[in-house]
């Protein structure tokens, strides 16, 4: 156009600020925006929007402010452009004042703000303007549905999701796919298996990232046959699917099927990703099998040309680890050929726990305890290798390092989902409307699992009060009193299915076995690591977790 001495006129320099912001080529946007005021072109607001829209993109926010500030006249676009400018720059705040000022708003300038909130975790303003909104359309419903759900606020994603049901508003594929993944949260079956319902029903299209989200809603609810059977029905199968499938197989403690899975994945021509790997490493860890496990871990580089990376090298270290190998794992680390992190430490730390290993776990304890200050469970574990080992004056000083530092312990919480509704028990907690009631149901079931050879285990309890006081601490965590609670909310012989934050203790896995085999009830208990199926007095995990 310059060579041919035809003139650009205010269309030419929107498509070429556009060009820039998809380039972001600051540069020649600075370039074209210098030609513009150079040459004293009119601009029109649309011009303008395009301007600050590059800007914004670029990362030149300053620039786009003072756009902004100069335009004689700006219309709700500018606005909305101005709010998109502070979001893509995590100047949230900034971006919230604009809002605040706008006079005219549309369901951009809503979206847009609202999106960004929950992006950034402001859930509080988020919900404010969710429930100012003069009209909520479809995509506001999915940015909040989604955002609670990506942010770990599965109870508040299922709510609005109730709202929807309430208001008969159809679901689309990105409302579905986030409820589930709340579902999977919390071990939501009943709610999970409902949205199922209304896939079929309604003939919703199941494409891959439908089919993986509903297998791992059935896997992470411990419903494993179900997801199989999603995966084995679902038309299209990508390298998400397959590796969901292997996860929540691994998971529940089916490593067997989890590797066999990944055998037939490769065969079927489905290159597996660095997910699929940690997912086959887990598996391993879970059963202990070692030579398995550096064989995976070796055919990831050599077959599919995979780098190993931190996540997969903190897999090998548990595998060791759980096995016993502790020498092994911490040469293993030595060797690596990249730093390794406080993951990898923590890993090493958990196995010291598991085996009883005072002199290495008191050494890494340490190392980590300095290097991650603010972490609760650096200190819980060194604390419980302590006092496992009957050293309850360095428990004690370790506790005291905690209360000195601040340093606030995360309380075990276990959720129960019961006729639709998921009911949270927090250890130490008193707010559930039935927790007298369920705290005698645990001491009745107590008494129940003691004829049958109970004994609760009081060896990790660091305070130096009285067996009796000790028993009454186990006593009462959040997994026995939502197993006491789904024992009078749920008919007889119906399975419990329970959500734990944090790993289940010893004490807890003991009496759950005889549970399900004195109430003659199926357990599923899903911790921060795996899942624990009990039945008929035993464990899927076969006491190795």
């Amino acid at each position: 156009m310059i060579q041919f001495e035809l003139c650009p006129n205010n269309f030419t320099f929107t498509f070429l600020f556009q060009a820039c912001a998809n380039a972001v080529d600051v540069y020649l946007g600075a370039q074209f925006h210098g030609m513009l005021m150079k040459k004293s072109v009119q601009l029109d607001v649309y011009v303008r929007n395009s301007v600050i829209q590059f800007y914004s993109v670029s990362g030149e926010l300053s620039y786009a402010r003072r756009v902004f500030d100069e335009s004689s006249v700006v219309d709700v676009v500018s606005w909305n452009s101005l709010i998109n400018a502070y979001v893509i720059n995590r100047e949230v705040m900034e971006a919230f004042e604009v809002f605040e000022k706008m006079g005219e708003r549309n369901e951009v300038s809503w979206n847009s703000m609202i999106g960004g909130l929950v992006r950034f975790g402001y859930f509080d303003k988020a919900w404010r303007l969710f429930y100012e909104m003069p009209r909520r359309n479809l995509v506001t419903w999915v940015v909040m549905i989604s955002g609670c759900a990506q942010n770990g606020r599965g109870r508040e994603s299922l709510g609005l999701f109730r709202e929807m049901q309430l208001l008969d508003l159809e679901f689309n594929s990105a409302i579905l796919v986030s409820v589930l993944s709340a579902c999977s949260q919390l071990g939501a079956l009943v709610i999970g298996n409902w949205v199922h319902c209304y896939i079929r029903k309604n003939c919703v299209k199941i494409d891959c990232i439908l089919s993986a989200a509903l297998i791992d809603m059935y896997a992470k609810c411990g419903s494993v046959d179900l997801a199989m059977q999603v995966f084995r029905s679902s038309k299209e199968k990508n390298v998400s699917t397959y590796t969901t499938m292997i996860s929540g197989l691994a998971l529940n403690g089916r490593s067997e099927e989890s590797l066999s899975l990944f055998e037939e994945m490769i065969i079927e021509g489905v290159d597996p990703d660095r997910v699929s790997y940690m997912a086959v490493l887990c598996a391993c860890s879970h059963n202990g099998w070692v030579e398995k496990g550096f064989h995976y871990f070796n055919l990831m580089l050599d077959l599919h040309g995979i780098t190993p990376e931190l996540d997969h090298y903190a897999c090998i270290v548990d595998l060791l680890g759980r096995a016993g190998l502790l020498e092994e794992a911490e040469r293993f680390i030595s060797i690596m050929p990249i730093e390794p992190d406080n993951v990898i430490w923590g890993s090493l730390l958990n196995a010291c726990r598991i085996h009883g290993n005072v002199e290495l776990g008191e050494r890494v304890g340490s190392l980590l305890i300095e290097s991650d200050r603010g972490h609760d469970g650096r200190y819980v574990l060194l604390s419980n290798i302590y006092a496992e080992s009957r050293k309850g004056d360095e428990a004690e000083e370790i506790q005291k390092a905690m209360r000195r530092r601040k340093v606030k312990r995360v309380p075990g919480c276990s959720s129960i989902e019961v006729n639709g509704v998921v009911h949270e028990f927090v250890a130490g907690d008193t707010s559930h409307d039935r927790i007298d009631e369920t705290c005698v149901v645990w001491e009745e079931v107590s008494r129940e699992i003691r004829k049958h050879g109970y004994t609760p285990g009081t060896r990790g309890v660091v305070f130096d009060v009285e067996e009796e006081e000790k028993e009454a601490v186990v006593g009462y965590h959040s997994e026995k009193l939502a197993i006491s609670f789904g024992l009078i909310s749920t008919s007889p012989g119906s399975t419990l299915h329970i959500v734990k934050n944090i790993r289940i203790c010893g004490d807890c896995h003991s009496a759950f076995k005889l549970v399900s085999m004195v109430f003659k009830r199926k357990i599923v208990v899903r911790d921060r690591k795996r899942f624990h199926h009990f039945e008929s007095g035993s464990c899927s995990c076969m006491d190795y977790w």
